[in-house]
């Protein structure tokens, strides 16, 4: 069912905060209610709720109940709801453009970095603005992945430590990393990750500390080390290009929308922050042995440049190389004004 905004409901909000007339919209969630973005997600939502008077409520459908994570992007362009979260690179093909940012490793020291990027990028740059138009969605609030670390089942403590390591890897651009690191991709779902360093499969996955406490992989990893492989945008809470940009919502919901997103990006942060140090004291405490990498400059002095091999796959996959250039200049220039 189509849980667009009524206009009779849009028409009240715009024309006050507080009123009365209530909307209750479904939105399509493909994680559990109990995650850091699900956790976010619910408070951004009474958010807004609170701020338009009761005038627009959520209901949550969890754990990919009302959508996978690879159709709701669809769903929403197609009409069927109006709301869900997702991830860009569950488009890789349609959005390489929201894409670049999100799961690419060693491109962002923090996860605030690549957050506020994304954000400002996804509504000024017109790239951004035409692939999410091209997808008849808008992102209202972008979340963070923290830094991705090596939890291993023996000590990684050097660049040389790294040579012939069998490490859990997914997507375009690690396996180019790890690879010149010396390191050999072994192409491994989240879910198979504990299992994976159980059997020997792999010695090493790079996950977050919050992620690898959640996955309990302090019990088949017993080595942790500080080396940053890169934090990235994460995933991203839609709206249909339709209530955003094409008058289907009042400028007094946008303005409410966008307020409660900075609030809900910068209480985010602080929390993947403090999830991270949090599981990172916890494993210690269990018995895991935490080693600082050695030489982690030696690391990115190996790692090829994300952005311009982000450039060169879109431009062998048939994306204008103008169109590719300009997006990975605005990205890099973006990165630098993050960084003053």
């Amino acid at each position: 069912m189509n849980r667009m905004l009524s206009p009779l409901a849009g028409a009240l909000i715009a024309l006050s905060p507080l009123a009365a007339s209530a909307e209750t919209v479904q939105v399509a969630h493909p994680f559990p209610e109990s995650g850091a973005q699900g956790r976010i997600d619910q408070a951004f939502g009474k958010d807004i709720t609170d701020a338009t008077g009761g005038a627009l409520a959520f209901q949550f459908f969890w754990s990919g109940s009302l959508g996978a994570g690879n159709e709701i992007v669809h769903l929403i362009r197609d009409g069927a709801i109006s709301y869900g979260v997702s991830a860009p690179a569950y488009y890789a093909a349609e959005m390489p453009v929201a894409g670049l940012t999100n799961g690419t490793p060693f491109l962002f020291a923090e996860a605030a970095t690549a957050m506020r990027l994304q954000d400002k990028l996804s509504r000024t740059n017109p790239h951004f603005l035409a692939e999410y138009e091209r997808m008849g969605v808008f992102p209202i609030l972008q979340h963070g992945l923290t830094a991705s670390r090596l939890m291993c089942t023996r000590k990684v403590a050097s660049t040389a430590d790294l040579n012939a390591l069998r490490v859990r890897s997914f997507g375009a651009y690690l396996p180019v990393a790890l690879q010149a690191l010396g390191a050999v991709p072994v192409t491994m779902s989240t879910a198979d990750m504990y299992e994976g360093l159980q059997r020997g499969t792999v010695d090493c996955v790079p996950v977050s500390y919050a992620t690898a406490g959640a996955f309990r992989l302090h019990e088949v990893a017993r080595f942790w080390t500080d080396l940053n492989l890169g934090a990235s945008s994460g995933p991203v809470f839609y709206t249909s290009w339709e209530n955003y940009k094409d008058g289907g919502w009042g400028d007094d919901l946008r303005a409410a929308v966008d307020a409660a997103s900075a609030r809900a990006m910068e209480t985010e942060i602080a929390m993947l922050a403090a999830d991270d140090k949090a599981a990172l004291d916890a494993a210690i405490a269990a018995g895991v042995t935490f080693t600082p990498f050695a030489d982690p400059d030696v690391v990115y002095a190996k790692v090829p440049d994300m952005v311009a091999l982000w450039k060169d796959t879109q431009i062998a996959k048939g994306m204008d190389a103008a169109v590719a250039a300009e997006v990975a200049d605005a990205v890099r220039a973006a990165i630098v004004a993050e960084k003053k």
